[in-house]
């Protein structure tokens, strides 16, 4: 569990302490404001094969810094947020961090937790099993034993690294 202000209302943007989640157009997760940027968490816990919301967005072809692929040939792109306020009502799930150890996984435009998430804790999912190839790839610092490094997409993933999350891959990228 996280230590840190609890939100027991949705408040103005400017009146939140830092680190006090900002509440989203879902009851179970919310948008934390750090000194790193932002990141989406669990705002109570979170039992796994729980689906938590579905992802929504302008449908694009090709993959965008922000985008998620949902299936072969379609992505969704947050872009389409006509402001901030938006961002966060609508389109939220663009904080979704990147994490080799995560806790959902994407299934068609669902995002379902692969475990138990507390309150506090990142919701996360590995982009690598659900980009084919990235548009912007970047080196993962997370740390975790079974961290990829670079994170390219699957399609640059080793034989052991698709092994590791063959089980959170979905038939587009199999």
């Amino acid at each position: 569990m996280a230590d840190g202000p609890r939100v027991a209302e949705t408040l103005p943007l400017q009146l939140r302490a830092p680190g006090t989640p900002l509440h989203c157009g879902c009851d179970l997760v919310g948008v934390q404001m750090g000194d790193n940027g932002r990141r989406l968490i669990a705002l109570r816990p979170i039992a796994e094969g729980r689906r938590i919301f579905a992802l929504v967005g302008r449908e694009v072809g090709l993959p965008t810094r922000y985008s998620v692929q949902v299936s072969a040939s379609l992505h969704l792109d947050p872009d389409c947020a006509r402001d901030e306020s938006d961002l966060l009502q609508h389109y939220f799930w663009r904080y979704l961090d990147h994490s080799c150890e995560p806790t959902t996984v994407i299934r068609d435009r669902e995002v379902i937790s692969v475990r138990d998430i507390d309150e506090g804790d990142g919701v996360t999912f590995d982009y690598n099993t659900t980009e084919y190839d990235m548009a912007t790839p970047f080196q993962c610092r997370c740390g975790s034993q079974r961290c990829v490094g670079m994170v390219r997409g699957a399609r640059h993933l080793t034989p052991a690294q698709r092994a590791r999350v063959a089980r959170l891959l979905p038939d587009y990228l199999r």
